[in-house]
């Protein structure tokens, strides 16, 4: 079989191939969207593989720390079978020198096989599943307040998206950083930093019909930025939003106006609320129609 997970990192050339590869698999959960699995891949610190071996596709994340090489799963495998587990668990923990791999993420399906496997299963969090068409419309008491503050931000402030260009991504970078002084002293375990940079760096390596971004902009001003894409053929992943902290309803307004660009999905993802309660008030707002839990796994 050679030499198991080995070779370069996850190319974005592989997009249309391993989306098309989740969705025949049923894996609707934010991580399966391939921009993000390139975009956490921030080499030499951490490298994320996609790796056919044994029967099966391995998407693992190679890290070198303080305590030497490491390799997990980023997903479980495909397809996660007993047979398909047991050789590749025994490959990774001799590369591990002993230690088993983690699952970092896993649906419900997946967790209730690994379970079975003897897996020890914990629930992460929470995601969000929402209806473009619902949110673009604002009708009805259920979006009163967001369309109250929506209405406030067009009025008081005014700005508008537009297409994401090369040309803005220095902007955008200076809005990343000015946000992550902002609110990192009240949350310095956010952990999205990375791979929104990222994405900001490798934005042109997709096309359209993989990722679009949009510009919040008011006048030349850069207020906020987001990108999204298919995670499946009639759902999107809502992989990117970040918004000065400072100019009031401009998240808000910013989400609003890509779930109006959304429209032509079934429902999108929006991730989760990393377990704070400001963070789940505010996704409540746009009024979810799903929620998807998604579990850590590891050797008991």
């Amino acid at each position: 079989m050679g030499e198991p997970f080995s070779g370069p990192g996850i190319d974005p050339s592989r997009t249309v191939e391993l989306r098309t590869l989740f969705s025949v698999h049923g894996k609707r959960l934010w991580c399966y969207f391939v921009p993000f699995l390139c975009c956490y891949s921030l080499a030499p610190r951490r490298i994320v593989r996609v790796t056919e071996w044994g029967g099966a596709t391995w998407v693992t994340a190679h890290s070198d720390g303080p305590r030497g090489r490491r390799v997990d799963l980023v997903v479980p495998p495909l397809p996660f079978v007993q047979e398909t587990w047991d050789v590749g668990n025994s490959a990774i923990t001799e590369i591990n020198e002993g230690a088993s791999p983690r699952i970092l993420w896993s649906d419900a399906e997946d967790a209730a096989i690994g379970g079975k496997m003897g897996l020890r299963v914990q629930e992460k969090e929470t995601e969000y599943i929402y209806d473009p068409r619902a949110i673009a419309a604002l009708e009805g008491r259920p979006f009163r307040d967001l369309r109250k503050r929506v209405r406030r931000f067009e009025r008081e402030v005014g700005a508008r998206i537009r297409p994401l260009e090369p040309p803005d991504v220095d902007d955008c970078d200076r809005l990343l950083k000015h946000w992550r002084r902002l609110q990192g002293r009240r949350h310095p375990f956010l952990l999205d930093w990375g791979y929104t940079r990222a994405s900001l760096d490798r934005f042109s390596q997709w096309s359209v019909e993989e990722m679009r971004g949009w510009v919040l902009d008011q006048e030349g001003r850069t207020l906020g930025f987001a990108m999204a894409g298919p995670l499946g053929q009639d759902e999107a992943c809502f992989f990117v939003a970040k918004s000065d902290p400072e100019t009031r309803w401009a998240s808000e307004f910013l989400r609003w106006q890509v779930y109006e660009e959304l429209r032509g999905y079934r429902c999108v993802n929006d991730a989760g609320d990393l377990g704070l309660p400001g963070l789940c008030q505010y996704k409540r707002k746009f009024r979810p129609v799903e929620r998807l839990k998604s579990f850590g796994l590891e050797s008991s």
